[in-house]
């Protein structure tokens, strides 16, 4: 199996060169290219079509949110996880809206970086449940305003994803859901990846879906 190619975008040479360093430890893990800035970043993930791209916000010429809808036209493929020392929650949200599949704080965690490849790599959401769970609920409030119709979204799932969305709502964990319906823990988060999926960026986070948050082990 061929290891997980990443692309490392960031203006700042000594936290590329940090991350390549890490990285290197991960057998199953391979960095494939560097860039500096937005511009690079969306040259290199067409030419490289990487699985990941490690993006951060702040770089010089374009920044990762700029950039980042042109990624996804020139690098469908790619799975983005945004990197920032600004856990806001209009910032994560815009991520999100954007096509992004996670997102990380700066300064990074050795063990959660690793996880947060791994995770988005296989198609689901990362972020940290805090930080997430403040995100969802800040788009909650617009899809609110903006008067949505819930029956749309719940239309796009089946009975087994909306039941572990109401278990979701009520406060459960993955696990605790697992064990309430008899099924695995892993069967639970790749549920909640479908819904994600399933309803797409503008509705996959409205209402019933707010406290979605990604459930570390």
């Amino acid at each position: 199996m061929s290891p997980i190619s990443v692309l490392i975008a960031d203006d700042n040479t000594l936290f590329r060169e940090g991350l390549r360093t890490l990285l290197a430890q991960e057998p199953d893990i391979s960095v494939v290219g560097e860039a500096a800035d937005g511009l690079q970043a969306i040259r290199l993930a067409e030419v490289l079509q990487p699985d990941i791209l490690l993006l951060d916000v702040s770089m010089p010429e374009m920044g990762g949110l700029e950039a980042l809808p042109m990624i996804r036209e020139k690098s469908s493929r790619t799975h983005v996880l945004i990197l920032s020392g600004l856990p806001e929650d209009e910032f994560v949200s815009q991520a999100l809206q954007l096509g992004a599949k996670g997102y990380l704080s700066k300064p990074l965690n050795h063990k959660d970086l690793i996880r947060a490849i791994r995770v988005t790599y296989i198609g689901e959401i990362w972020a940290g449940r805090k930080v997430l769970a403040e995100a969802l609920e800040s788009l909650r409030q617009k899809t609110q305003e903006m008067n949505l119709p819930l029956s749309e979204m719940q239309e796009a799932l089946t009975d087994r994803e909306q039941e572990i969305v109401r278990w979701v709502i009520q406060g459960m964990t993955n696990k605790e859901i697992a064990a309430r319906l008899g099924i695995s823990y892993k069967t639970v988060k790749t549920h909640v990846s479908n819904v994600f999926n399933k309803l797409k960026i503008s509705r996959r986070l409205q209402l019933t879906l707010y406290r979605i948050v990604e459930q570390p082990d």
